[in-house]
Parts: C-alpha cells; sequence; structure tokens
C-alpha cells in the first residue's frame, strides 16, 4: 500500500558523460566495513544534504541466502556494499565474487572471482579489501585494480562437501571478519564436530600476528554464523540462532552470558557495556538481560536507535531507569531498564483504518538502518526516510522522503553518497546534487550457438549415460566446449575443476555474462585428483583434457574418480587411449572399485558404479523393518562421522511436519529418502541433498488411526507409509492404499479394504504380501476405546487382492512380523496411540490378554498364550527367533515358534532426562542382544535376558555393558551393527563397540528420531523444524564415516577406587573429551570437561600451568594426531595412580605423546624428561626430533617398573616443558 510521497523512476541514460560531479560533505568518512566499525554501530560522523537525488541505479542479480529456511541466520539474503574513498565494494555469493564500482559514477571497476560463494561483505583497510568465501580461504586484494596480494587457506585440508547446493569447504568461512588494531579476526567452519576455528591475520600480511595459541583457536561448540564484533577487549562471536560467544582477548578465556536465546540471530551489535543480538538486549556488566527488542539497531554512546513496529524509537543507554516488580513468591524486586526517549511513527497515519493501518504495518515493520550526522534513516515498504535529530536526542521529526522501485533492504552512508540496497539486487546511489540518473540494467549476453564435433560428442555420451538434472563433473574443460555442451544439452548442475588459472578466468567470464555462473555452472581452480571433491555426489563424470589430471592414470587415479560417483548408476564417460582404458580395465578387475561396471561404446569408456554401496541397507519401514528391531543393516556407518552435504532444498520447513506433531518417520530406498510433511510426500537424494520429486497429499482428521503421537491440535500427522524397491505404499485420506513409483513419485495403483467403512491402520510388507491393521469401533470392548484396531488384512501388494483376514479378540495394537509368522499382542488398551497424554504411563487394559502367533502366507493362527502383561511394544529378532513385548515396567521374552516364555524381567525405564511418553517402552533388537534405551542403558542376550558383558578398558574386568546420554532429549534410539542414534540435547550417538557416546553439536534431531544409518550415509533431515531453542542450526544434512575426524565422546563407565587397577590407560592432557584408541587404550581427557568419564586419580603440578587444544587436521605428520593435537606447558611432575593399594610392582609399557603447537625453531624448547626417577629423554627439543612444529612424536618405553603409580617428570633447560599425553600399557 503506497504511502503519498514522491516517486521516483529510474530510466537507462544512453551514454556516461565525463565530468560527473559527487557532492560529498566536508567531513567525509568511509565505511569500511559491515555497518561501518568493529562494534557495527552503523554510525558516522559525516553529514549528508539535506536533500538527496538519485545519481544512479546498478541492477545486479538477487542473491540465494545459505539458508533459505531460516530468516534468522540470512546473514547473505541481499547484498552489504562497504565504501571506501569513491569506490564502492560488494560481493556475491551468487556468482563468487567481489567487485568495485566507481562510487560516482556507478561503472563497474574490476571484478575477482573466489573459488566459491562470497557471504559477507568485504573489508576495507588503506589499499587493501579483505573477504572470506565458502572454499575456506581468506583473501586480499589490491582495492585500486583487485589483483591478489595473498590467498589464506583457513580450511585445515581441502576436504569439500555440497553446502547449501553449493560446492564447499567443509569449513565455510561463516564468520564475518573484523578489523580492529590492525588485525583481523574471523572464524572458519560451521560444524563444531568437525571442528570451528578463530583466525587472527596481520591485515598488511595475512601473518599470524597474536600469541601462537590465537593463531588458530579451535572454537570447542561453537558454531559461527555472522558477522564478528569487536568491543574493546571482547570478541564476540555470532552462532545463529544461539548465544552469541563471548572471548575475552586479554585473558583467551570465554565469557559465558546468559541471554533469551528464542529471538537470537546472526545480527549482533555492541557498544559500551551493551550486547544487541537479534530481539534480545544484554548487559554485560550486570548480567542482566533488559529485554528489549531492539533488532537492528542504531548506536550511540548515550542511545539506541531501532525500528518497531511502525515507529523509530530511541531508549537511553546511559540513564536508565529502576522498575519494580514481584516475583513468583510475591517479593519485590527491583531492576534497571533502559529508559524509552521518544518514539515517532513512520510515516504518520493518513487516512487508513486502524485494521488496515496495523496489517500493513504488520507486514511493512519499519527497519532503522544508520545514523549519519544528527540524521537517522531507514525505510519502510518501498519508501526510504530521513529523521532529522534534536540536539539532546530526546526527540526526532521527518525531514526527507522518498520512495523508490523496490523494497530496500539496507543503506550505507560515506563520501557523500547514501547508497540503498534492495531485497532484488539493485544498487542506488543518491547525492546531493540533482541530475539525471544513470541506470546500469543487468545484462545477460546469451552464449553463441555452435555446431561442431563436441556437439555430436556431447549428444552421443549423454544418449549413453542418461543423466538427470543431478551434479555432472567437468574434470579438466580444454576448449571448454564439452562443458558449453552440456549446458545446452543437459538438465545437469555442472561443477568443473580446471587446473590452468587463464582458463578459469575466461570461463568464469564468459559464464557470469550469460548469468549462469554459480546458478547453472561453477568453474573451481585446482588439481582434480587432490581437490578433494565429496563422495557419491556426480550422476556424470566427463573431461575434454585428461592431461587437467596430471600425470599417468593409474589406479589411484581411478579411485579418486569413481570415489565421487553416485552409487546406482552414477558413470564416468571419457575419452580413452588403449593404455588408459587397460589400466582402468585392471583395476575394475582386481576389484579396487567395489560394484564397478566397465565398457565401451561408440568410442567412449564408461565406468559405472551399479546398485548399492557395498555393506550399506535400506530403512523401509516407520521403526527400521517390518519386525520392529529399530535396527539398520548399514555396515558402512561409523564413527568418526563428517559431513557429505548439508543444507538446501531439503532443509526447508515446509517439507517437515512440526517437531512435536510427531510426523512418521522417514524411508531410505536406493538412495532416496522419502519424507513427510504437512500436505506432501518429498523424494530427497541421500547423497546430495537434492529434491528430486514432491507430490501433494490431502489431509484430514484422522488421516492415519493407529499412529502413536501427540494431539497438540487434535489429530495425529501424517499417513502410515513404507517404501521398497519398486513402490512406495501410502495410506491416504481416501481411505485407500496407493502404490507410488519411488522414481518419480507418479501412482502406479490403488488398493481398497473389502468393506468402505473400514479404516486402514499401520501396513507391513513380506515378499508379496501387503499386511494391514484394519480399524472400526467394537461393540465388545465399548466407545470409550474409540477405533481400534481389530482385524489383519493380508492383500497381494502387486494387485490389491485380499489373500485372507483374521479378527482379533480383543485388537492388535501392536504386531510385528518376520519369515513366515506374524507375532501380535491381542489386547484393548485405553488411549494407547495417545502417548503424550499418557505421559510414558502404561495404558489401561482390559483383562482378556494374548500374544499370538498367525501363519503369514494363510492367515491362521499358529499358537497363542494367554498373558498378564500389557504390551505396548512388540518386536522380533529372525536370527534368534525370540519375540520381545515390552512396556514400560518389563521385558517379557517369547520363543517365536512355539510361544514359550523364555524369560521376563521388570525393569521400569528411567529414561535419560527426556520426554518419557516416546522412550520408555521400546527396546532395540541388535544382533543376538537387546539395548534397553529406555534408561539406564543396559544391554541383555535376548536368549536369556542376562546382562551382556564387556571388557573395562582399563582395568581389564568384565562389566555389564551400558551406555548414557546426558542432556534434553525426546526421541528414541535407533541402532545400525556400529552405532545407536539419539537425541542428547544436540544430535548424539553411541559407539556400541566401546559404549561411549559422542555429541553432533551444533544441531539437534528431530522428536522422532531422524538419525538414521540408511545407504551408507547418516541421514539427518530436518525433522527438528519449528523448534524455537537457540540451537545454531537447523537444516537437513548427511554424515559418512571419515576416519581422519575427530570424535570425543562421554561414557557411563566408572572405577571403583578402593579396589580397581590400572592395566591400560591414555591420559590425553587437555583434550576435550575421553576417545578409544584402535588399539583398545582409553584415553581420559584430563581436565575432565567432556562429559561424565571414569575418574582416575591423577597429579599435574607445576606452575602457571596453560592447557591448550588444536584441532587434529592441523596436525601434519605422526601418530594418533587427536593425542599430540592437545597438551600442557609448565607441567614439572604427572603422576597416574595405577593401584589403590600397595601391590607388588610390575612392568608396563609407557608412550609419551609430544608436539610443538607453536611457531618455534630447534632449541627454543628443551627439556628433561624422566620416569619414576630416571632420565629417559635427556634435553628433550620437540621441534628437532619431529622435523618441525605440529609434527607428533611418540617415545615408547617397555619395562618400566611400578607398583602404586606412574611419575613423569619434565624438566625444563630452555623455554616451558610441554606434554600432550601419556599411555601406558601392562606387560605382566
Amino acid at each position: 500500500m503506497p504511502f503519498p510521497v514522491t516517486r521516483l523512476t529510474a530510466f537507462v541514460c544512453c551514454s556516461l558523460f565525463s565530468g560527473l560531479l559527487f557532492l560529498s560533505s566536508a567531513a567525509a568518512e568511509d565505511w569500511p566495513t559491515w555497518r561501518k566499525d568493529a562494534r557495527r554501530t552503523a554510525t558516522t560522523d559525516e553529514q549528508l544534504a539535506n536533500d538527496l537525488h538519485l545519481q544512479w541505479r546498478r541492477q545486479l542479480k538477487p542473491l540465494k541466502p545459505a539458508w533459505p529456511e531460516d530468516p534468522r541466520i540470512q546473514f547473505d539474503a541481499h547484498y552489504e556494499p562497504v565504501i571506501a574513498g569513491q569506490t564502492l565494494f560488494v560481493s556475491s555469493s551468487r556468482n563468487d565474487s567481489v567487485s568495485a564500482f566507481d562510487l560516482k559514477t556507478g561503472q563497474q571497476q574490476w571484478q575477482y572471482f573466489a573459488n566459491g560463494p562470497v557471504r559477507f561483505a568485504p573489508l576495507v583497510a588503506g589499499k587493501n579489501v579483505y573477504f572470506s568465501a565458502d572454499d575456506g580461504c581468506f583473501y586480499c586484494l589490491n582495492a585500486a585494480d583487485g589483483k591478489l596480494n595473498w590467498k589464506f587457506q583457513a580450511a585445515p585440508n581441502a576436504r569439500k562437501a555440497l553446502a547449501n547446493e553449493r560446492l564447499s569447504s567443509v569449513w565455510p568461512i561463516r564468520g564475518g571478519a573484523v578489523l580492529s588494531e590492525g588485525k583481523i579476526y574471523f572464524t572458519c567452519g560451521v560444524w563444531p564436530f568437525e571442528g570451528t576455528f578463530l583466525y587472527t591475520l596481520n591485515a598488511e600480511t595475512g601473518e599470524a600476528v597474536s600469541k601462537p595459541e590465537h593463531e588458530i583457536k579451535t572454537l570447542t561448540d561453537v558454531t559461527p554464523q555472522g558477522y564478528l564484533v569487536k568491543n574493546e577487549n571482547k570478541l564476540l562471536i555470532p552462532c545463529g540462532r544461539s548465544v552469541a560467544a563471548c572471548l575475552d582477548l586479554k585473558t583467551d578465556q570465554f565469557i559465558t552470558h546468559k541471554y533469551g536465546n528464542r529471538v537470537t540471530n546472526y545480527h549482533v551489535s555492541s557498544v559500551g557495556p551493551y550486547i544487541f543480538h537479534g530481539g534480545s538486549s544484554f548487559r554485560m556488566d550486570t548480567s542482566q538481560d533488559l529485554g528489549v527488542d531492539a533488532r537492528f539497531p542504531v548506536l550511540t554512546e548515550e542511545i539506541v536507535y531501532f525500528g518497531r513496529a511502525g515507529n523509530v524509537v530511541a531508549y537511553d543507554l546511559k540513564n536508565l531507569k529502576t522498575v519494580e516488580s514481584k516475583d513468583r513468591r510475591g517479593k519485590v524486586v527491583k531492576k534497571k531498564v533502559l529508559n524509552q526517549l521518544w518514539s515517532l511513527p513512520i510515516p504518520p497515519q493518513q487516512k487508513l483504518p486502524q485494521a488496515e493501518w496495523e496489517a500493513w504495518v504488520k507486514a511493512h515493520p519499519v527497519q532503522l538502518d544508520l545514523k549519519a550526522g544528527n540524521r537517522l534513516y531507514g525505510h519502510q515498504g518501498e519508501m526510504i526516510f530521513a529523521l532529522d535529530l534534536a540536539k539532546d536526542g530526546k526527540a526526532a521529526d521527518i525531514s526527507w522522503t522518498q520512495s523508490i522501485t523496490g523494497t530496500p533492504a539496507t543503506m550505507i552512508a560515506a563520501n557523500g553518497a547514501l547508497v540503498v540496497v534492495t531485497e532484488a539486487g539493485d544498487l542506488l546511489c543518491f547525492g546531493g546534487k540533482p541530475m539525471k540518473p544513470l541506470t546500469f540494467s543487468a545484462q545477460k549476453r546469451e552464449l553463441s550457438a555452435q555446431q561442431d564435433a563436441w556437439t555430436e560428442k556431447t549428444s552421443q555420451l549423454l544418449s549413453l549415460t542418461q543423466p538427470g538434472a543431478g551434479y555432472g563433473l567437468v574434470l579438466g574443460t580444454g576448449s571448454g566446449r564439452l562443458l558449453e555442451e552440456l549446458i545446452d544439452q543437459s538438465k545437469l548442475t555442472l561443477i568443473a575443476v580446471e587446473p590452468d588459472a587463464q582458463k578459469v578466468a575466461t570461463l568464469r567470464t564468459k559464464y557470469d555474462a550469460a548469468g549462469l555462473l554459480g546458478t547453472r555452472v561453477v568453474i573451481h581452480q585446482g588439481n582434480p585428483l587432490t581437490f578433494e571433491l565429496p563422495a557419491y555426489m556426480a550422476e556424470l563424470i566427463v573431461s575434454e583434457d585428461l592431461s587437467a589430471l596430471g600425470g599417468s592414470l593409474n589406479a589411484d587415479t581411478w579411485k579418486t574418480v569413481y570415489k565421487s560417483l553416485r552409487p546406482y548408476g552414477g558413470t564416468s564417460c571419457l575419452n580413452l587411449g588403449e593404455t588408459e582404458y587397460v589400466q582402468l580395465a585392471t583395476t575394475v578387475e582386481e576389484k579396487r572399485l567395489p560394484r564397478a561396471e566397465l565398457k565401451q561404446a561408440e568410442g567412449f569408456t564408461l565406468l559405472t558404479r551399479v546398485g548399492a554401496l557395498p555393506g550399506s541397507a535400506n530403512w523401509t519401514h516407520e521403526y527400521g523393518d517390518a519386525s520392529n528391531t529399530l535396527m539398520s543393516r548399514d555396515e558402512l556407518v561409523k564413527a568418526p562421522l563428517g559431513v557429505l552435504w548439508f543444507g538446501g532444498p531439503a532443509g526447508h520447513g515446509d517439507l517437515f511436519y512440526n517437531r512435536h506433531d510427531w510426523g512418521p518417520s522417514m524411508a531410505v530406498i536406493e538412495g532416496r529418502m522419502f519424507l513427510q510433511g504437512p500436505g506432501k510426500l518429498t523424494a530427497v537424494d541421500v547423497y546430495t541433498g537434492r529434491i528430486l520429486w514432491m507430490i501433494p497429499l490431502e489431509e484430514t482428521p484422522e488421516d492415519s488411526p493407529g499412529r502413536r503421537g501427540q494431539s497438540y491440535d487434535g489429530k495425529l500427522v501424517g499417513h502410515h507409509f513404507i517404501a521398497l524397491e519398486d513402490s512406495i505404499y501410502l495410506v491416504t485420506s481416501q481411505n485407500t492404499c496407493v502404490r507410488l513409483d519411488p522414481a518419480t513419485g507418479k501412482t502406479l495403483a490403488e488398493m481398497t479394504l473389502p468393506h468402505a467403512d473400514d479404516r486402514w491402520g499401520r501396513i507391513r510388507i513380506h515378499e508379496d504380501l501387503l499386511l494391514t491393521s484394519v480399524f472400526r469401533t467394537s461393540k465388545k470392548i465399548g466407545e470409550k476405546y474409540g477405533l481400534l484396531p481389530l482385524e489383519l488384512v493380508a492383500l497381494n501388494r502387486h494387485t490389491g487382492e485380499v489373500i485372507w483376514t483374521h479378527k482379533a479378540q480383543m485388537s492388535f495394537p501392536v504386531v510385528s512380523l518376520s519369515g513366515d509368522r506374524i507375532y501380535v499382542y491381542d489386547g484393548a488398551l485405553e488411549n494407547f496411540y495417545g502417548d503424550w497424554k499418557r505421559r510414558g504411563k502404561i495404558p489401561n487394559a482390559l483383562a482378556e490378554r494374548f500374544i499370538k502367533a498367525i501363519d503369514l502366507k494363510t492367515g491362521k493362527l499358529i499358537w497363542e498364550h494367554q498373558t498378564d502383561v500389557v504390551g505396548t511394544w512388540l518386536s522380533y529378532s529372525d536370527q534368534k527367533d525370540v519375540m520381545l513385548v515390552t512396556n514400560r515396567d518389563g521385558i517379557s521374552a517369547f520363543r517365536g515358534k512355539d510361544g514359550s516364555e523364555l524369560w521376563k524381567k521388570y525393569s521400569t525405564g528411567q529414561g535419560f532426562r527426556g520426554h518419557p511418553e516416546t522412550l520408555w517402552d521400546k527396546v532395540i533388537i541388535w544382533n543376538d542382544r537387546i539395548l534397553d534405551q529406555r534408561g539406564p542403558g543396559l544391554s541383555y542376550d535376548l536368549e536369556t535376558g542376562e546382562p551382556i558383558l564387556r571388557t573395562n578398558p582399563i582395568t581389564g574386568k568384565p562389566i555389564p555393558w551400558e551406555f548414557t546420554k546426558a542432556g534434553h532429549h525426546c526421541n528414541y534410539a535407533i541402532a545400525s551393527p556400529h552405532l545407536m542414534t539419539f537425541r542428547a540435547s544436540s544430535a548424539g550417538f553411541c559407539d556400541i563397540d566401546s559404549a561411549n557416546t559422542s555429541r553432533l553439536e551444533g544441531f539437534r534431531t528431530g522428536c522422532r528420531n531422524s538419525l538414521v544409518p540408511a545407504n551408507g550415509v547418516l541421514n539427518s533431515p530436518n525433522m527438528a523444524h519449528g523448534c524455537s531453542c537457540g540451537y545454531s542450526l537447523f537444516t537437513s544434512l548427511a554424515l559418512t564415516h571419515v576416519p581422519d575426524s575427530e570424535v570425543w565422546s562421554y561414557s557411563a563407565l566408572a572405577m571403583n577406587a578402593k579396589e580397581d587397577q590400572v592395566q591400560q590407560l591414555g591420559v590425553n592432557l587437555g583434550a576435550p573429551g575421553d576417545r578409544q584408541a584402535v588399539n583398545g587404550t582409553l584415553w581420559l581427557d584430563y581436565p575432565s570437561v567432556g562429559g561424565s568419564s571414569p575418574v582416575v586419580s591423577l597429579k599435574l603440578s607445576g606452575a602457571d600451568l596453560e592447557y591448550y587444544h588444536k584441532h587434529s587436521s592441523f596436525v601434519e605428520e605422526g601418530d594418533l594426531k587427536w593425542v599430540a593435537a592437545s597438551g600442557v606447558e609448565g607441567a614439572a611432575a604427572l603422576s597416574v595412580t595405577l593401584s589403590p593399594v600397595s601391590t607388588p610392582e610390575r612392568s608396563y609399557t609407557v608412550r609419551l605423546y609430544f608436539l610443538e603447537p607453536q611457531d618455534l625453531k630447534p632449541g627454543e624448547r628443551v627439556f628433561d624428561v624422566s620416569l619414576q626417577g630416571k632420565p629417559v629423554l635427556p634435553e628433550l627439543d620437540v621441534v628437532k626430533a619431529a622435523g618441525g612444529a605440529n609434527r607428533a612424536i611418540v617415545r615408547e618405553f617397555k619395562g618400566v617398573r611400578c607398583s602404586t603409580s606412574l611419575q613423569v617428570d619434565l624438566t625444563a633447560i630452555k623455554g616451558r616443558t610441554l606434554l600432550s599425553g601419556v599411555e601406558i600399557v601392562v606387560q605382566d
């Protein structure tokens, strides 16, 4: 709804005229960084002209934010320019560039392309322009001509991932740089479990300048997302939705601030003692949450200005007022709060009905953008405005308004200019001189049509490979014609990797002019073989110039190429000579490329990854399979884990029910993940996160009787569904079951029940039979129980023909099937499906209760037994022929073939501090045992019920297997051969072999388990959607096994201080958690910071002990890098108690781990090391011994005689002592 203000219409000026004058203030200032300065105040002393006129308008292409699914972390939703002198600099995540424009004329001066999206505003200092990119690098350019001064790789290695639909470093730079006192601070990395890092660089050279431990500071549990802020000695690191981390630069310690995190976002600014973070305001010196929603504030030392609804408001930062309130006990409490100075509506309400005005303001709130001199500038709707401030700051008046074409997103002011950025990507420059404005329209230069040999070759290879609309890799661009033809003839998103810098520059310029760079095609500079492309991503791999791969095409070359082929048909199509073909054929014949198929056709060599990844498995039913085992058979997913892809459309909230709705779980079949959300079913590529298809689903109340969950809104959401290789079966709102094509989502068939009034319940499939429970009301049981599953119906899953039916004596609330039998609990349970209402309590049940087995082929009863058990969960082990019936209070096991009771265990589920209604009845069948996730986390033998034992890794004694998890959680666990996954505050998992629990910090899972190991990846769709908690990221992602990644853990393991003797132990000094090594040594963190852990008596002495920890990916060489990466400086002695009582001496093998974390030279740190008082390493110089810093060395000593303790002494000769870890292994 427009307001009656002057509208400015832009037009194209046919030619530029020289001598264009730009009016600037006598007190002109630059705007060199985001929001003007290091504190992000958005305030400049420069006074702009009273009347501003459009000088020029430049149309850039709109940006696509990294996180469109979450407005709270859209730091890159629009352009954020900066100004230095008469040049405007702007970065682009769309085409991976930084560009410079003449502030006077709008003419482009230069453009520089990075190797990934540039999501944050550049930073200008002196003659340099600095910026970061998702490629994990930090750049410094010459401001005058855009030439590269230096490039600093912040990412610890070259590993790549698909991040937010773009090829990126696993460690993109998402902590926007801040400059202060000649130092640049920025962060690298997004996922704490992969490592996030704080860097400090010299603004001139790019060299690290802080104390060595500040060069690269590992940020444990910090998820940087947003522009860093420096306020005096405080460095604030925005963490997206979470509370900003605050580092005291004087002490190098983090300060914990507690303020409301439900309205926080990427936007942080600070002045004096105040932090303004999204909708939260906080005073650091008093630790007070001020409760003022000051979004996008403009700050001075005395006043904070911001927009609120339709007004601009001002609050006093110096003179707070005291207010009184009563606490919950009625006691009067006084506290200081900010004092509002004034509020001014923008613009004045004019002839609008109140309801219309309020609706318009809600959709178009006022946003304040900056303060220039004594004037505030902001926008609302399509209008920009200025307010003149009274000298005392206690009032303001509207002095200027201007309507523009487009919706303003932000504004900056510098050197006489006001620059407005629109949401659509336009830059508008206003100045003090009236003139005919210049307009630079977005140009799109069409690619010239060519017909040559590559036209036909490309057509042939596409015909042979039949790729879809996924990702294609071009490894070596050659002339560029193959790439161009693939753009023209295919639907692939193309990623080219080319080592020749000049070719890369030419192709980037060409495709940027065509409007394709960053959307349809990207060109990266690098060696394709060392570029570390993600696994499984490409439907098609081609090359116009194989010499770009460098050297001979040997087996390692083909393993690298093959790694990136997508399972289920990804194909490499290359022109190979005879020698290259023979080498590839030999590699395939030697089975070095699992499930590879090789053939030649029409002059091409086709290498195809056929079928599934060996060792992977599907996830077909909601609880894993028709037997309700809650176990995936996928053997590939194991710790350590690293990201394969994250973000993109697969993370958008529209795909998911609210997490509290407890919608259906996913199914994962042959590289496709199927997700239900409000009114839709979506198929996602598990290897790239790409949306494959989406179909609408009609929803009505009580669509799927038999679904267990909550009913906040009076219904249980979602439809029963399962997925197989050839079909998806889904119960519809029309009371039918449709069979869908997994590849397209198209309906193949529709099935109905014999009686129209019956309702489909939960469905299961075994071979060609589709089994469903049928819901209707029961006269025998009564309407109080509502719809109940009174009958089982088996249909031919292909034709819909009814094969048999079987009626319950009461009802069939829980069913499991496997092999040739169906197992049921036959009873009537009150409000069984309302888990939320019952809060985990066992439902009331009628007295008639049975367990039964039914013949799967005929529907005839095999056996039945009356039982006193109230069964709320039923599962079956085909491996051991054991049926389990469980509830909150116990577990009962029966032999499947005859129903004989094997054992019964009364054990009330304790939970792990979570929502019990989803936890306390389900147990996991893991091979030959039970994993009791009801809490405590014990394990039992399926056939005997006896506790499963394991060996205590420290004492060597047999102990019960037990896991634990810490932090709020609300879903059930599931398992795979290696892991048990769940929520433990953040996402988490237990390594089943070691029983150690690890966190995947940075995100949480859904209230239904959304960490599913299947198809070779750990699938984690955004089923936490709707949560307003302060977790940093809400998105979808996938993880795979990455052996070199870090994994830290905690456990339920305990030591008996009066009896236990140490047989094998590692002490990992300065580590963030425990970790078990391949040789069985459990390395304990000291000091203990990573969670519950065995307590071993240990004493470390020394003056001014200083612990350090760097990410192990920065360790250049050595064994157990994750041990060497942390340590302690200044230690004099380390004593480890091996036995609580005096024992005869025994021989131990002792290994000492060292690494020099600082950039020292040989001779700068030297010390002696003794064991049990005997010198073992005189004059140890770690740098000299390792051949440099950041290299691990291990020194082993056998036959060290110890009784009750081990003593390690360190004596400094030059510098301070240093020690990373001590490993102790008994020999006899």
